[in-house]
């Protein structure tokens, strides 16, 4: 009889750390879904405005294989949405200074490289028009977040 309640004491032993393996194997399982889901990047919003159409600027861009990193991204944004590119007027006022036509003309040349007002702008559009915003919404609130007083140089 002695063996019996020694056998039940080692199965009471074993059930409870198998118990608290099953409890932390759930407790990790958890922590993993909660990190997945809170770094999962959001969903692509299908854009509203259109990124193609007649275009102002007529000149073919740069390619962004010229470029690297954060000049290289805003080159192939460019490429991507001219439409809403070409819809934006840039304030770093290269139209008066440059005879740009639009913020698109700067993607045509290094101008756009150069100038963190011209990248700026297109990386806000492309955030805009990312979140499913109309092609209005990105001019004005490029417009809103870009606009300073032209001032002579």
């Amino acid at each position: 009889m002695g063996k019996n309640k020694s056998s039940r004491k080692s199965s009471s032993k074993m059930s409870k750390k198998r118990r608290s393996s099953i409890a932390l194997g759930v407790l990790v399982c958890v922590i993993v879904a909660g990190v997945y889901v809170a770094t999962k990047p959001g969903v692509k919003v299908p854009p509203v405005a259109p990124a193609t159409g007649f275009l102002i600027e007529t000149r073919p861009l740069m390619s962004d294989a010229v470029f690297i990193g954060r000049v290289a991204e805003a080159y192939r944004i460019a490429a991507e949405i001219p439409k809403v590119i070409d819809s934006l007027f840039c304030y770093c006022y290269c139209k008066k200074n440059h005879q740009h036509k639009t913020l698109l003309t700067c993607y045509t040349s290094r101008h756009g490289s150069k100038c963190d007002i011209c990248l700026g702008e297109v990386f806000y559009a492309y955030e805009l028009y990312n979140q499913g915003k109309t092609l209005d919404e990105i001019v004005i609130a490029v417009d809103k977040k870009f606009y300073r007083p032209y001032r002579k140089t």
